[in-house]
């Protein structure tokens, strides 16, 4: 459906014939791409050369990283859950098999990324041409937020990835409708909720595509159900009999994906963003589902029971708090969406201000997320309005825009019924890119005045993209160009697993610094300091942590054990 027409071929002359307006701007198009690519390149670059964070896992990331030493040594599947998402823990197990360093799965996280960017360009000048179609990927490109989770051990930017496939499926099955071009768009819907769960809420929303462009040509639209939902099984097949016989269980999904983020987000003392749940969770992932068995009292041998156990609690909680407080939960549901939709990146795992420090901030502009939405949104209501004007086209641009809207509302639908923060936003990145190409061609042929121009775009489009563009830039939480005490504290870890003990010690002292009512903090401190042989140092620090108020049963008993150890001079 490319806006862009080919000429015919001019006769010789003596002179070349100049270059046509559209031969001009796609040209001035890729030449844009090379450069956003370039940079792309450079900040990859500097990131696997400079940042320590790149050479070692933690948090959601060791997660990751054990389930992949699992699956090598129990091949093929492995045997224990999946805590959080399996397919990447497969991509992390490929080149881990190779060679023991996960910095070779970071490698090949980044080809992925790569192969996704070249896919969604590829499939948006198929369906807009040449020129919307590549400020699409320029649009995509200039967003940084996407390259900033595109090198991090975490399982996001493979969802985008499969969030690209399944895009670029559901395209071809409405530009080209063959049967088996609809199984499979339904196996990439199945792929895109393995690698991450939400966006099987999107697969509806295809399959509806496929249904009315079925009717738009007076054909059966059952064949097109049957072969997508199909196709959606047997993506997910492979997850569930792994699990059939890793567990006992037919499972598709991750155990962590359920209850526990519900909890984490619907919970009396919620803020829309990730929280300790009233000081329920400390924030190590991987200690989580020991700690809430023991708070909640629940004993299960089985890893996959006491998941199931606690992952059920949590769900009950959760619910408890809905019909007890319904008006206080839509308030919170309200701030989440205000949050979502706001410029403010609210990150987790990875700070941008502390990656800021360690490599620079050069790399970092960009694309605000407001920018994003407001081009994304008045995309959408270009494709609408073309669709009502032409009816040659009016099914595949519906088929079109539901697509889009099925991946909006997945990602939407996990950042309310959960929490927000960067990474569980990223994904939307993908179907508003897809339709900012035909927004900008339309806001400039609407500014230019040029009322023959293939997309058009309304004043009430314009005026909600406007809304929603200013909105943005109001702030969410009080600016701040200092990295976090979380940071510091995970740049420590890393810098122990990598035996860089010296810098290790100091950051998880800077983390101190900067919270020092976290009492992790103070006791990860002095074990650095004693491995050290800095005895003196290591007993300020456990020191500074039993001056705190509330402190666990465990970790005092940890504490003495420390003391023991200092004691005993064992600096292992």
């Amino acid at each position: 459906m490319a806006d862009e027409r080919e000429t015919k071929e001019a006769p010789a002359t003596s002179r070349a014939a100049p270059a046509s307006p559209d031969a001009r701007a796609a040209l001035f198009i890729l030449l844009l791409i090379a450069l956003l690519v370039a940079k792309r390149l450079a900040y990859h670059l500097t990131y696997l050369v400079g940042d320590p964070f790149a050479l070692a896992t933690f948090s959601d990331g060791q997660l990751y990283e054990e389930a992949a030493r699992d699956i090598l040594a129990h091949p093929p599947f492995g045997a224990q859950p999946f805590y959080l998402q399996g397919l990447f823990a497969y991509l992390l197990a490929l080149p881990l098999a190779l060679a023991d360093q996960v910095v070779i799965g970071l490698l090949l996280q980044l080809v992925l990324a790569a192969g996704a960017l070249w896919l969604f360009h590829r499939t948006a000048v198929a369906m807009f041409g040449a020129v919307a179609g590549g400020l699409s990927s320029a649009v995509l490109l200039a967003y940084h937020e996407l390259a900033f989770y595109e090198n991090k051990y975490l399982s996001v930017s493979l969802g985008v990835c499969c969030n690209v496939v399944a895009l670029w499926a559901a395209c071809r099955a409405l530009r080209q409708p063959r049967p088996r071009a609809w199984l499979g768009a339904g196996a990439a819907a199945g792929l895109a909720a393995l690698g991450r769960p939400n966006l099987i809420v999107a697969a509806p929303f295809s399959a509806l595509a496929g249904v009315l462009a079925r009717r738009g040509e007076h054909q059966r639209a059952a064949p097109v159900v049957a072969l997508f939902a199909l196709g959606v099984l047997l993506a997910l097949a492979p997850m569930a009999l792994r699990n059939q016989i890793a567990i006992g269980r037919p499972d598709v999904f991750p155990s962590h994906s359920g209850g526990i983020p519900f909890f984490i987000g619907n919970n009396p003392a919620a803020n829309g963003r990730w929280n300790t749940a009233g000081d329920l969770l400390s924030g190590q992932v991987g200690r989580e589902r020991i700690e809430l068995a023991a708070h909640l009292g629940i004993r299960a041998q089985d890893p996959a029971e006491l998941d199931r156990a606690v992952g059920a609690a949590m769900r009950e909680r959760a619910l408890r708090f809905i019909r007890e407080q319904p008006f206080s939960w839509l308030g919170l549901e309200l701030r989440k969406l205000w949050l979502t939709l706001g410029n403010h990146r609210f990150v987790r795992d990875y700070d941008v201000r502390g990656e800021a420090e360690l490599i620079g901030a050069w790399h970092a502009w960009g694309l605000p997320f407001g920018v994003l939405l407001a081009l994304g949104v008045l995309g959408l209501g270009v494709l609408l309005r073309r669709a009502r004007e032409t009816r040659a086209e009016r099914a595949l641009l519906v088929g079109v825009v539901l697509v889009l809207g099925g991946q909006l509302c997945a990602v939407l639908a996990a950042n309310l019924l959960v929490f927000t923060s960067a990474q569980n936003r990223l994904p939307l990145c993908v179907p508003l890119a897809f339709a900012a190409g035909p927004g900008l061609l339309a806001l400039h042929a609407r500014l230019r005045r040029r009322e023959r121009s293939a997309w058009q775009v309304s004043v009430p489009v314009m005026v909600v993209a406007a809304v929603l563009l200013l909105q943005a830039f109001v702030p969410r939480s009080p600016r701040s160009d200092r990295p976090t005490s979380v940071h510091y504290y995970n740049l420590a870890a890393v810098e122990d697993a990598i035996g860089r003990l010296d810098a290790a010690a100091e950051h998880y002292g800077r983390a101190a610094e900067r919270n020092p009512k976290q009492p992790m903090f103070h006791f990860s401190q002095a074990r650095a300091l004693r491995r050290l042989g800095r005895g003196p140092e290591a007993e300020a620090a456990l020191r500074r942590l039993e001056a705190l108020s509330a402190i666990s049963d465990a970790l005092r008993d940890a504490v003495s054990e420390e003391r023991r150890l200092l004691r005993a001079g064992d600096r292992r």
